[in-house]
């Protein structure tokens, strides 16, 4: 005897999953064995912009180039090089050494000994620069004496500038240590100067200090 209840079961209306969905049109062909692929129609992405193409530099004609340059400048220098000291390597040499003696012999002194400092500034300097270097000592004596001051002066660097026959010019940069009984701290002190000098027979002699 049929159940005369009616049947309450609701038909399931639940949307297949997604996941179901893809793998149901990914699905292998039972008969051509290939997957089958979605169809996706891909639209052109207005908002990115198109790459640019960065432009390109022969570098064979630029180092050409580059080349030629180099040879004309090499060439210029070489037609208007200064002309050939006259003075020899030797002498070129033996202005700078002067040079480096004669300074540490004019700006050194000591209390103790400034008869002798005196008299070696005599020996490496001549004209103005003699007769100011010794007339300052001399005029200063007693200060020097009563502060028993004490002034060492060594080279630091020196190149020279030019020279010729008779005359040469040094660069330099000197370093002075000070010391005297007014002060218990020893002072150090660097400086610029350009010393001129003069060929008096066989030796160069200090003609003139300028600081820089």
């Amino acid at each position: 005897m049929a159940d005369p209840r009616p049947d309450t079961t609701e038909p399931d209306t639940t949307e297949p999953d997604s996941h179901d969905a893809v793998d149901a049109e990914t699905a292998v062909d039972a008969e051509t064995g290939v997957d089958a692929v979605p169809e996706v129609d891909e639209e052109p992405d207005d908002a990115a912009p198109a790459p640019r193409s960065r432009p390109s530099l022969p570098l064979v004609p630029v180092l050409a180039g580059l080349l030629v340059l180099l040879v004309a400048a090499t060439g210029y220098l070489f037609l208007t090089r200064p002309d050939p000291s006259p003075v020899r390597t030797d002498d070129y040499v033996d202005a700078l050494q002067a040079a480096r003696a004669g300074i540490v012999d004019v700006a050194s002194f000591d209390h103790l000994t400034l008869d002798d400092d005196i008299q070696q500034i005599r020996s490496v300097t001549t004209g103005d620069l003699q007769e100011e270097s010794v007339g300052q000592l001399d005029a200063r004596r007693q200060e020097i004496t009563d502060a028993q001051a004490v002034v060492n002066t060594e080279v630091v660097g020196a190149a020279v500038g030019a020279a010729d026959d008779d005359s040469a010019t040094v660069f330099m940069v000197i370093q002075s240590t000070q010391r005297s009984n007014a002060s218990e701290q020893t002072q150090v002190q660097r400086y610029r100067i350009e010393v001129d000098l003069t060929k008096d027979g066989d030796r160069w002699l200090l003609s003139g200090i300028t600081g820089r």
